[in-house]
């Protein structure tokens, strides 16, 4: 960047996100910092001769962060059959026979974004039903929590799983009567499977080239900053060398804090690195999924009464894990879905923060579903940051009630969280749901179905205020990568990170909140993104 460029940003709806309501209608930057905030005239003066851009009255936000994204495996989606929006069995097995019809015998075919619960009837595909399409093909397709996985009967053969077969990881396969394999398999196991066929590793530049698509994405929804997460347990990884290359390429159009659940080498701590790419925190698989019924619970699932779901690890394996990071001083981050995996990590959280409480601790719960009341009065003992994906409530709306009964007014609780005072950073969890942080913000606020379905919102006391959503996205968005001095807020001194939007998400109807756009993303005061 040339030094010493001024540009002020003129006649906009700008919000500060330092506290609720404060606005003003201008911001000067110098290079990439923000040099004053205030009022047109006093912006241009400072812009002293440079760039002066006209906000036209739009509505500017501080760029949008989101704490929690598995960048490379959604680039890698971007190259497989998309199953998202599919309706039907059949409409799953001819996206599949698309691909097939071009593809040589042998050519391993994947397919991403499905959930049986939206099929009509809902059904979970088996090896047979992908045996239709190709018996000479390794099929696998993935549930879009990215926890379950089907292979066809030949994909299952090549990676060594069929009648007979124990699973390293308890309950990760799933057997018909006659002990055959149905082609469900969970968590590490489909990983695994994934790996011994050989689906084929990408070029170096094919890899790049996907993931710098995938930010370029990130940025037209006004995200500056995203945490990657690599989890090896259901086939996600991350290279940090990827985001590397394409910042030394000048090809990097985001702010990056890694998050790895392998153990980092050479004594790394949390934090080393600059304001683009960051070492972040070490990430702890508990449990599974809910829509996969292998998130872990106390009681089983209501609609599967002699499941409780799926635990990674014993008590003493997590304990030891959480204790080797914390005495690395590593930010730990832990995956807990069900209620029994909480309460373990919690457990796990509290042997080494008791017997060595250090300063500025900043645990990162994660997903943290299905809660009860013990669980919080446990949490208000602790620093914790809840990792949470508002999306979940209004995707997973339809079938919600059927998993947890009368548990239901615990399950996805974000308005009790705010409330009793923890700070909760928002993100999508891609590619298991959409990107855009609007419909994050729709969700958190609405708590309805993006369809219409519950206008009044599924548990209604668990809304959050818009201003406590947004805050989610933005302020303690740069809390949980310990980024507050520098990000999250616009502010003197800190970077000039922001997005124009073409609405004001705290004046629009609540419901119109997801269909909000955005009109131009700014990182370090430079346009990365304009429609």
């Amino acid at each position: 960047m040339s030094i010493n460029v001024k540009k002020a940003f003129i006649n906009g709806n700008i919000y500060t996100m330092n506290e609720e309501g404060e606005r003003v209608s201008a911001i000067a930057t110098l290079d990439d910092k923000i040099l004053y905030i205030g009022s047109d005239e006093e912006a241009i003066n400072l812009a002293d001769g440079g760039e002066v851009i006209d906000l036209e009255g739009r509505t500017v936000l501080p760029g949008l962060i989101d704490t929690h994204q598995h960048v490379q495996a959604y680039a890698r989606n971007l190259k497989q059959v998309n199953l998202r929006d599919v309706k039907t069995l059949e409409e799953i097995q001819s996206r599949l026979r698309e691909r097939v019809k071009n593809a040589p015998k042998g050519t391993v075919i994947l397919g991403a974004g499905f959930d049986h619960e939206k099929l009509d009837p809902p059904v979970m595909p088996t090896r047979h039903d992908l045996d239709e399409v190709s018996k000479d093909h390794p099929i696998v397709i993935t549930r879009y929590c990215v926890h379950m996985n089907v292979a066809n009967s030949l994909a299952l053969e090549l990676g060594g799983i069929g009648k007979g077969f124990v699973p390293k990881w308890e309950n990760s396969v799933d057997f018909d009567e006659a002990g055959e394999p149905t082609g469900l398999l969970f968590e590490q196991t489909a990983a695994d499977l994934i790996s011994r066929i050989d689906l084929g590793s990408q070029d170096e530049d094919s890899i790049k080239n996907g993931v710098e698509m995938a930010l370029r994405e990130d940025n037209s929804y006004g995200i500056t900053s995203i945490n990657p997460i690599q989890g090896k347990l259901c086939d996600l990884f991350e290279q940090t060398r990827v985001y590397q290359d394409l910042r030394d390429e000048g090809r990097l159009s985001m702010r990056i804090y890694m998050g790895y659940d392998e153990f980092p080498g050479l004594g790394l701590k949390s934090g080393i690195g600059d304001e683009f790419i960051k070492y972040g925190f070490y990430k702890i698989y508990t449990d599974g999924s809910l829509g996969g019924h292998s998130a872990l619970f106390n009681e089983p699932y209501s609609d599967d009464p002699e499941n409780c779901g799926v635990a990674n690890h014993s008590q003493e394996e997590l304990n030891a894990l959480v204790k080797e990071a914390y005495d690395k001083d590593l930010q730990i981050g832990v995956h807990m879905i069900g209620d029994k995996a909480i309460e373990m990590s919690l457990t796990a959280l509290e042997a080494c923060y008791f017997e060595n409480p250090k300063e500025d601790i900043r645990f990162r719960m994660i997903h943290v579903s299905l809660i009860n009341d013990e669980i919080i009065e446990r949490m208000k003992k602790l620093p914790v940051i809840l990792d949470i994906q508002p999306s979940y409530v209004s995707s997973n709306i339809h079938w919600s009630d059927a998993r947890v009964g009368d548990r239901a007014k615990y399950l996805f609780s974000w308005g009790r969280f705010v409330h009793e005072g923890f700070i909760c950073s928002g993100s999508s969890d891609s590619p298991v749901e959409p990107i855009n942080p609007m419909i994050g913000i729709f969700a958190a606020v609405t708590r309805a179905g993006y369809d219409g379905y519950m206008p009044e919102g599924w548990h209604p006391e668990n809304k959050m205020t818009r201003y406590e959503a947004v805050s989610m996205y933005t302020r303690n968005g740069a809390y949980a990568s310990f980024e507050e001095d520098i990000k999250g807020t616009l502010a003197v001194g800190k970077l000039a990170d922001f997005a124009i939007f073409d609405n004001d998400v705290f004046e629009v109807p609540e419901f119109e909140i997801k269909d909000i756009k955005v009109v131009a993303t700014y990182l370090g005061a430079e346009n990365i993104y304009s429609v």
